[in-house]
């Protein structure tokens, strides 16, 4: 039964849609609109999410058939479903020794890249060879100044060149790579990366598969045909994701957490549709 809403809502998608970009598939129309809403934030965000989704279908009808007749009835027999796919990649985060850098303070130098010379002891100078230090040396039966220290007992450290430090041998200019993640800069976790996918559908098999499996063990689809029905649905929502999940949850498999035909729909802060009633539970440790 049409509702004055509804009637609104129609003569707003004849206006919205000659300011969309792409209305050839539903997924094109919903991207478009999205960006449309971002654009005119203080009017759209007052608006329910039920009716922003009635209006995605509105524009796609009529910048197809120029009517609603499409639209009405894609209405009429749309279900949402929580889709999981397990990349089967763990999670990394960053390492907490190096701050992701994936190099730390050479514990040798203290990261300074040099450290003090051992043979001078950071004077820069060591005992001179030719006199033993005395700064004289005998000729001809009498002690006189030695020519090589000038007297002084000392000469420039051999192994610092008089600067009283050497570079360090462990490191490259005070760091060195951190060993508990390799110079990644990232650990591996125990979690595992999944995608999570809210999605509205009008295909009767897409809705039967979620339905029969939701909250299951028992694979949905497979991720091909996942991909070959990409037009029998809207992808309201992605994310990228990670949890414990167990050994049974195959990797590239789709799985269903979520099948319901009316869930409660909010906005997110960058327009997109997104539901907060999927569960992972039975698939995580």
């Amino acid at each position: 039964m049409m509702t004055n809403m509804d009637n609104k809502l129609k003569r707003l998608a004849k206006n919205v849609t000659e300011l969309l970009k792409n209305t050839e598939t539903p997924q094109d129309t919903y991207y478009s609109l999205v960006k449309i809403m971002e654009k005119q934030k203080d009017y759209f965000q007052h608006m329910s999410p039920e009716n922003i989704l009635k209006l995605i279908f509105y524009c796609y009808s009529f910048g197809q058939t120029h009517s609603f007749e499409m639209a009405d009835k894609m209405l009429d027999k749309i279900g949402f479903a929580v889709l999981i796919r397990n990349t089967g990649d763990l999670h990394k985060e960053e390492c907490d020794d190096c701050s992701g850098n994936g190099e730390i303070a050479c514990e040798h130098c203290y990261g300074d890249g040099t450290y003090e010379c051992g043979q001078c002891d950071g004077s820069g100078e060591e005992t001179c060879l030719d006199c033993d230090g005395t700064g004289e040396v005998e000729e001809d039966g009498e002690m006189v100044s030695c020519s090589e220290c000038n007297g002084s007992g000392k000469v420039t450290c051999s192994d610092c060149d008089g600067e009283g430090t050497v570079e360090c041998n462990y490191c490259s200019g005070g760091r060195e790579t951190c060993q508990t993640c390799d110079g990644d800069g990232e650990i591996e976790t125990e979690d595992y990366e999944y995608e999570r996918f809210f999605i509205v559908t009008w295909d009767k098999d897409i809705k039967e598969r979620c339905e029969y499996t939701e909250g299951s063990i028992d694979i949905t689809m497979s991720e091909y045909d996942f991909d070959r029905l990409r037009g029998e649905y809207i992808n309201l929502k992605m994310d990228d994701l990670w949890a414990p999940l167990n050994d049974e949850v195959e990797s590239n498999e789709m799985y269903c957490p979520l099948y319901n035909d009316n869930p409660k729909l909010y906005l997110t802060g960058n327009m997109y549709l997104d539901t907060k009633e999927d569960k992972i539970t039975p698939y995580t440790n």
